[in-house]
């Protein structure tokens, strides 16, 4: 009897990345789940019996709930941590070529177990190589070396098909922290003068 695949979950809002993904982590014999973003994720793995729940969830990090301003990215984090959920989740920003270090410590403190950026030729095997290590499967580099060279000679079209689409996405997790804008001008002044800066409404100490 062969041993059952392991599952990941995929959420994107951008098409090309998605493909890169999809493609990149069938190779690495995976089960590739790819959900559209206007889904309720949390909902979702509701519904799932805790035997199916995916192994591993990738999503970007800028999909907001479609019933509220809320970032999906956090509530799926608060969902795993209030279960105890083995799942592992692992968000994504297909908008920065570097995850800049308050970002990475945000998605840590909400409880991700990583934080990517936006796949590419140079950073494709190291990319797959964190996921696979999350979920414990070895990583076949091969496959993922014949991906790189197509990711190279179509580069300019594969990651922006809609490049004013992904403007408009970056602009959505800074938008989304408006309301709380106020309550936390008090405390990013506060912390600022403790070596502290505020990320997302989060006092991360440096």
């Amino acid at each position: 009897m062969s041993e059952q695949k392991k599952a990941v979950l995929m959420m994107h809002t951008d098409q090309g990345q998605g493909q890169l993904w999809q493609t990149a982590l069938a190779t690495q014999q995976l089960e590739v789940i790819w959900e559209k973003a206007s889904i309720e994720l949390v909902q979702y793995l509701e519904t799932c019996d805790q035997q199916y729940l995916p192994d591993l969830l990738l999503v970007d990090m800028a999909i907001k709930s479609p019933n509220s301003e809320m970032l999906q990215s956090s509530s799926v984090c608060q969902w795993a941590s209030k279960n105890n959920s083995k799942t592992k989740i692992v968000l994504f920003n297909p908008r920065q070529e570097k995850i800049k270090d308050i970002e990475h410590s945000w998605a840590l403190r909400r409880g991700a177990s990583d934080v990517l950026p936006r796949l590419s030729s140079e950073n494709l095997i190291a990319e797959v190589a964190r996921v696979t290590a999350l979920i414990g499967c070895s990583l076949d580099t091969s496959p993922l070396e014949k991906i790189m060279r197509t990711i190279s000679n179509n580069s300019s079209q594969a990651s922006l098909k809609n490049p004013e689409a992904i403007a408009d996405e970056a602009e959505a997790p800074n938008r989304s922290t408006t309301k709380n804008k106020s309550k936390s001008d008090k405390s990013k002044s506060d912390a600022d003068t403790k070596g502290a800066v505020m990320y997302r409404g989060v006092i991360i100490r440096r």
